[in-house]
């Protein structure tokens, strides 16, 4: 055990008349501890603080019965695979755009706008199987109309089919 020293207070320390002085212990040093030797790089495995190894636990196996794990399948499996995606990809966009109404026609025509007639009117006039609004942007980039306001009597190229 380690004595410990005390100090006593002088009188001078300026202590009230009839109060003895007080012995202050000195502060205390927490006890030295050793410390371990790093472990050497590359010596023995570590282990994180909270995945600590049970001292009875058993050691787990795979079930013998237990077949193997299976492979991939080959590469040519799997480009033969996306290419038949893609043909279906491909035959159902196909498919989509037939669908829908038949083109705007390429031949044209000359004609005169007729009293309270509109574009929309003109175009279902003229080409009346096809897709209204492709005709009437035809009808617009064949003129070069900015609007769609027209004139009656006036002279338009449009499209037309027979």
């Amino acid at each position: 055990m380690a004595a410990t020293a005390a100090v006593a207070v002088p009188r001078s320390a300026g202590l009230p008349e009839g109060r003895s002085p007080q012995v202050v212990a000195p502060p205390r040093t927490p006890p030295r501890t050793t410390l371990r030797p790093a472990r050497p790089i590359g010596q023995g495995r570590l282990r994180p603080p909270t995945r600590r190894r049970r001292v009875l636990a058993p050691h787990v196996v795979a079930d013998p019965d237990c077949g193997p794990r299976l492979a991939s399948p080959p590469v040519a499996v799997l480009v033969g695979l996306a290419v038949v995606v893609a043909l279906a990809i491909l035959g159902l966009g196909s498919f989509a755009g037939s669908v829908t109404q038949a083109e705007v026609p390429s031949t044209t025509t000359v004609v005169r706008v007729e009293p309270g007639e509109t574009l929309s009117d003109l175009a279902a006039r003229m080409a009346p199987d096809s897709d209204v609004s492709a005709v009437v942007d035809r009808i617009r980039k064949l003129n070069a109309l900015d609007g769609s306001m027209v004139r009656p009597g006036q002279p338009l190229t449009v499209p037309f089919s027979r």
